[in-house]
């Protein structure tokens, strides 16, 4: 019996050692690789963020080069990211020694005052409050000036119904978004552009305005003003003096027709100009355009033909010819 005791004892002396030295051999090891420089992050990288510089992300983070990377807790590196403001989510990824927060930004339509404080408000129809130190944003954004709480409402919904139309690039190139009044529609917005000139848009017709860096080529002059037909698909350059009224209708649409008969005029020179040429080979049927003029280009801007001394674009596609027509700035179809 008493040796029975003592086997016993002796073996579970022995488990405890084993017990003791593995906890021993771990500790050890923690200590060693927490003391160590392979503990730390040795690259960090954010990805998604452009409101925010990476100084930003990093410093809410509370995370640098002298973070132990698989001793901190990943959750509350994303909580700290998405205490800003203009983050919408947030992704931790971490590999090696590398360390990588990936962050999705909230799409920001434009920023507002109001009791003197200023807002920005989201496709999404936030309306967050930017404190001081973030006030720098705003340049980012237009100003939405005039407009009523609901109307802010309506003009969200738009840019995040046509979020793929209206994106940040489109949204940086507005200056400012005001209310209009016409004598057909009372309810439009007058869009001032960085460059100066203004769009002219019903809320439904507003997500076009995605074209107009494509229109900027075939405009003429400086502050040129735009209307936004969703319903004919068209974008109509028109008089600035008759939309801000600073002249009589009559003086306007006499303007108007001074100016088309100047392009009428321009159009007939150019047609007779061209007209040697066309006699010099037999008319067949419409496609002999192409072999009438040898200056064909591709043109950049539409991915077509462009020939200068015929004024005739071409689709080699379809074969179809088309002309630029300067007052409802699209193409109209030569037969």
């Amino acid at each position: 019996m008493v040796k029975k005791t003592k086997r016993f004892q002796f073996q579970f002396g022995l488990k405890a050692c084993y017990v003791l030295s593995a906890i021993i051999f771990l500790l050890s090891s923690f200590l060693v690789y927490f003391f160590s420089n392979d503990s730390k992050v040795k690259v960090i990288t954010c990805t998604g963020n452009y409101y925010y510089s990476d100084q930003e992300i990093l410093r809410t983070a509370h995370v640098g080069t002298q973070t132990r990377l698989w001793l901190t807790p990943m959750f509350m590196v994303s909580d700290a990211v998405e205490t800003l403001p203009l983050i919408d989510s947030v992704q931790i990824h971490r590999s090696g020694g590398k360390l990588e927060i990936d962050v999705q930004e909230k799409t920001v339509i434009g920023y507002y005052v109001q009791d003197d404080s200023n807002y920005v408000l989201t496709s999404k129809g936030e309306s967050i409050k930017i404190d001081e130190e973030d006030l720098m944003q705003i340049v980012h954004f237009p100003l939405l000036s005039g407009f009523d709480e609901k109307q802010l409402k309506n003009i969200a919904e738009q840019f995040q119904e046509h979020k793929k139309e209206l994106s940040r690039d489109v949204i940086e190139k507005i200056a400012e978004i005001i209310p209009y009044e016409s004598t057909y529609d009372k309810n439009m917005l007058q869009i001032t552009m960085q460059d100066g000139n203004k769009v002219y848009t019903t809320l439904e017709s507003l997500y076009m305005i995605t074209n107009y860096s494509s229109m900027l080529n075939q405009l003429e002059g400086k502050n040129v003003c735009l209307v936004l037909d969703k319903d004919n698909s068209a974008i109509e350059k028109i008089n600035c003096d008759q939309l801000s009224g600073n002249k009589p209708k009559e003086e306007t649409e006499k303007e108007s027709e001074e100016e088309q008969e100047k392009q009428d005029a321009s159009l007939k020179e150019d047609t007779e100009q061209t007209t040697p040429q066309q006699e010099e080979q037999p008319e067949t049927e419409t496609g002999n355009y192409i072999d009438k003029a040898s200056d064909w280009q591709t043109d950049p801007n539409f991915g077509l033909q462009y020939s200068a001394s015929l004024n005739l674009y071409y689709d080699p596609g379809t074969g179809i010819y088309y002309q630029w027509n300067d007052t409802t700035l699209s193409f109209d179809v030569v037969n």
